[in-house]
């Protein structure tokens, strides 16, 4: 290259950028000085052809910038692809992809050394965050969903890759890049044949990225209105697909879900876990069956289109710039191109999973408000579910075993089973330090019903927080304000019945009248109610009592002198059916009383 040292070739060239060339930006691309693209061309030729399997190719080249400095000459290829000829594995095999790992770990690898490199590995690619700089190198891999296995898919993809996330993205995605191998090893540009490829990205703030914000609970409801909006729109200009036949679409989601199953199985271990993928499995079957008609509708109206494809908390940054959402799917149009219900579904499912569940709520209203979907109640659980099935697929074979991850997601996706039955409601009673609400909150989490649990409307009601003990029957224990309490638990499991949802009602219910509102309210409404009554020896009630007094943290008040005087103050649970109730001491772990409450209610509501 006239005017630079032979041995600097592409990459490790510090040059200062030409005045006025991207002022406003650290970073860009931009027209080289008319002798470096003469250099570059002359060079260019030596490549043999058979590394790009082209038609009608040709190229332009650019100097790729980094806070000042010149990191490559890059050299961007239009061409068009066979599959024939991307079957052909043609990588030099001088360097293997583990050589080159180790290379992109060391600073000296970059034109512009960072103080350190951090590598993140996911099941298909590998990630090298040097600087305000991201590299990704894909692998060379080959599953039933895609397939990198020759170096000429790997570039492909990554071009795809490139120029889909610039629909939402586009301050982040910068070029793609060769690495070359040579008698020195692995170089980043270089003039010899091009051994790998690598996509170069913007770094984001890992503190403003979604998961972080999650865990730290910074995520505001206008910001779950922000990002609505702006999918909102992504999805209603996004490309309709036009091309899918009726019946191929059930057909297709039908086959892809036998996938996802087929490809979790070999992970599992336990009796349990197999059991529970069945069920899953089995109630996804028949949602989809019963729901053909819908689905093909969905087609027809046109609600299938060419959008994200993995939209879930990982993929979103909320940036100081504003919202960057990254790493759609690139390697399957078919995967990318799916139901605006089944995108929405895996954003709401990884909300829940993270523990934003009361986050989805501002995100649903504004985004039907902007795109109305009269069907989005009935798909959303099922693509929940699905897409459930898919992360707990991903942290599977990314780890190649059976993890903690995967356990998480497939227990939400079981929720999905509890649908088909929904509403319902289920009464949790029982006297202070009983574990009712222990109990209480992991069925909840297992059946995805929300609970309205008394101690919490109670201090609602009164415009108080955390704990305020007062002697029986005084101030917000008062006989009155008991009675407003439940009176207003059983208007919050109306409302969750008349949305075809359900609900778990946690509270003493000592006296029959307490309990009367709940039973009349399923009446109304001709939905199953049942009861779980929890109990425990005195020992360990006084023990769980005098625990949470020292704690000083639980919400509820109760302490031994209340538990006596409900206990003298109950009232037989006569107004239901043996059938209605089942009887549970909690002195067994929370797991098994869990999965005791699971089969008796699945025998009552199946």
């Amino acid at each position: 290259m006239a005017g630079l040292p032979a041995a600097s070739r592409l990459a490790g060239i510090s040059a200062p950028a030409p005045a006025g060339a991207h002022p406003r930006t650290r970073s860009g691309f931009f027209n080289p000085p008319r002798r470096l693209i003469a250099a570059a061309n002359s060079s260019i030729q030596k490549w043999p052809s058979d590394i790009f399997p082209t038609v009608g190719m040709d190229h332009t080249l650019s100097l790729v910038f980094s806070g000042g400095i010149l990191i490559a000459v890059s050299c961007q290829w239009r061409f068009q692809v066979t599959s024939a000829e991307l079957a052909v594995d043609k990588t030099p095999q001088a360097g293997s992809q583990e050589s080159l790992i180790a290379a992109m770990m060391s600073p000296a690898f970059y034109p512009k050394p960072p103080a350190e490199v951090t590598h993140k590995e996911t099941h298909i690619s590998h990630l090298f965050f040097a600087g305000d700089l991201v590299y990704k190198v894909k692998k060379a891999v080959r599953f039933s969903f895609l397939d990198y296995s020759t170096l000429a898919k790997r570039r492909y993809y990554l071009q795809e890759e490139l120029s889909l996330n610039r629909r939402l993205a586009p301050s982040v995605y910068l070029g793609v890049m060769p690495i070359a191998f040579d008698e020195a090893g692995w170089r980043l540009g270089g003039w010899a044949e091009p051994a790998e490829y690598t996509l170069v990205m913007r770094r984001l703030p890992e503190k403003r990225m979604l998961p972080f914000l999650l865990d730290t609970r910074q995520v505001t409801r206008e910001m779950m209105t922000e990002l609505a909006q702006l999918l909102a729109g992504f999805h209603g200009a996004a490309e309709r697909v036009g091309e899918v036949q009726l019946n191929d679409y059930p057909a297709a989601l039908a086959q892809k879900w036998q996938e996802n199953i087929a490809d979790l199985e070999p992970f599992l271990g336990k009796p349990a876990e197999r059991e529970m993928l069945q069920a899953i499995k089995n109630s996804g079957e028949k949602f989809l069956a019963a729901e053909k008609n819908l689905l093909m509708r969905r087609v027809i109206e046109g609600w299938v289109r060419d959008v994200h494809g993995d939209l879930h908390a990982e993929h979103v940054c909320f940036a100081p710039e504003g919202i960057q959402i990254f790493d759609c799917i690139e390697f399957s149009a078919g995967l990318r191109r799916c139901d605006l219900a089944s995108e929405i579904a895996f954003l709401l499912m990884d909300l829940s999973v993270r523990g934003g569940e009361s986050l989805r709520e501002p995100f649903v209203a504004r985004y039907r408000q902007l795109l109305p979907d009269p069907d989005l109640t009935t798909l959303l659980p099922f693509f929940e579910c699905y897409r459930a099935v898919v992360r707990a697929k991903v942290h599977a074979l990314r780890l190649g075993r059976w993890n903690d991850e995967t356990a998480r997601y497939l227990a939400f996706a079981h929720r999905f089973i509890w649908q088909e039955h929904k509403p319902f409601v289920v009464l949790i009673s029982g006297f202070s330090g009983s574990g009712k609400s222990t109990l209480a909150r992991a069925l909840s989490q297992r059946l995805g019903v929300p609970v309205i649990n008394s101690d919490i409307v109670r201090k609602k009601l009164a415009g108080k927080a955390g704990r305020h003990a007062v002697p029986l029957h005084a101030d917000i224990y008062s006989l009155a304000f008991t009675e407003r309490t439940y009176a207003k638990m059983a208007r919050e499991a109306e409302k969750q019945v008349i949305i075809g949802e359900g609900a778990i009602l946690d509270a003493t219910f000592g006296r029959k009248g307490q309990r009367e509102k709940i039973v009349q309210l399923a009446a109304k409404h001709k939905v199953p109610l049942l009861l779980i009554h929890c109990s425990a020896d005195e020992a360990t009630t006084e023990r769980r009592l005098r625990l949470r007094t020292a704690q000083g943290t639980d919400v509820s008040d109760g302490r031994w002198e209340i538990y006596v005087a409900q206990k003298a103050a109950y009232e037989p649970l006569s107004e239901f059916a043996p059938e209605q109730v089942i009887e549970l001491d909690t002195d067994a772990a929370t797991e098994q009383l869990v999965s005791d409450c699971e089969t008796f209610l699945h025998s009552r509501l199946s």
